[in-house]
Order: C-alpha cells, then sequence, then structure tokens
C-alpha cells in the first residue's frame, strides 16, 4: 500500500468519524460537539431557502431542534466520497433519523441524506456544507418505553 492509499483510508475514517458525531450530538444534546464539527462559516441547508450561516446561529438552530424532542436517534449509513483530494470532500450519508416530539404524544420518522462539503482542518475534518434532503416521513403514535429498557441521557 501507497502513502496515498494509506493517507485517503485515513481521511475516510476521519471524514466518517465526524458524520457519526453529527448523530451522536443531536441525540445526546452535546451543543458543543455539533459546533465543534462546523466550519466556523458554516452553511447549514434544510431546503426552500432555509440555510443558516456560522456557528453562532448553528448554535441557536441546534438549541431549538433538539429542545422540541424527549429523544431523538439518528443511524447514518452508505457514505459516498464524491470528492476527496487536496482537504476538501464532498460526500452523500444516507439517514434515518427517530424524532419523539416532547409536546404531543407523536413520533417523526424521517429518511433522507446529508450532502456534505467538508474540509480537513488538521485537529479534525469538519463540514462547510451540509444540506439535508428528505426523501420521505411518517408520524406515527407514541408508545412508551417498556421499564425493561432503560433509555441514554440527554442533556
Amino acid at each position: 500500500m501507497t502513502d496515498i492509499e494509506f493517507s485517503e483510508l485515513r481521511d475516510r475514517a476521519r471524514i466518517a468519524d465526524t458524520l457519526h458525531a453529527y448523530s451522536r450530538g443531536v441525540d445526546r444534546v452535546d451543543i458543543d460537539l455539533l459546533l465543534d464539527l462546523f466550519t466556523e462559516d458554516a452553511a447549514f441547508d434544510y431546503g426552500h431557502g432555509n440555510t443558516t450561516h456560522g456557528r453562532e446561529n448553528l448554535a441557536e438552530l441546534f438549541r431549538a431542534a433538539v429542545s422540541r424532542y424527549t429523544a431523538t436517534n439518528h443511524h447514518c449509513s452508505t457514505i459516498s466520497y464524491l470528492t476527496l483530494a487536496d482537504g476538501r470532500a464532498q460526500t452523500i450519508t444516507y439517514v434515518y433519523a427517530f424524532h419523539q416530539n416532547s409536546e404531543t404524544d407523536l413520533q417523526l420518522h424521517v429518511w433522507g441524506n446529508y450532502e456534505d462539503t467538508l474540509v480537513d482542518e488538521g485537529d479534525r475534518w469538519r463540514i462547510s456544507q451540509r444540506r439535508v434532503r428528505v426523501a420521505g416521513v411518517k408520524t406515527a403514535g407514541a408508545e412508551a418505553v417498556p421499564d425493561r429498557f432503560e433509555q441514554y441521557a440527554r442533556a
């Protein structure tokens, strides 16, 4: 294996760590972790012109988003590396996300993908642009978690 091949494998693993850490940050309500995953000038695009720019504004977005739910669970799979060179990468990550609404007895299930541009900032690969695109959603009635299970802690 050449140094170039090893370097690319290392970068792919570090990028995957960043993408998976986003799920952990949302699910555990770890705003500091979430913010550390994005560049200072990052753009977060939900579509239809709904784009948030910069870490300070992302902090407000994340706090508002996670406060609506008593539980969330995000599953990322199938990371496709569209480009990876010179400290920049473009990826598409497929995602399923479960959300337990804190104000109703409803659960929101979302299927879609994250279209990301990432940059290597030395200590970590960070997301400089994220586009969230949805394939479908389903709302369902909530059920209580059986007593034999313990839910994981959220901040």
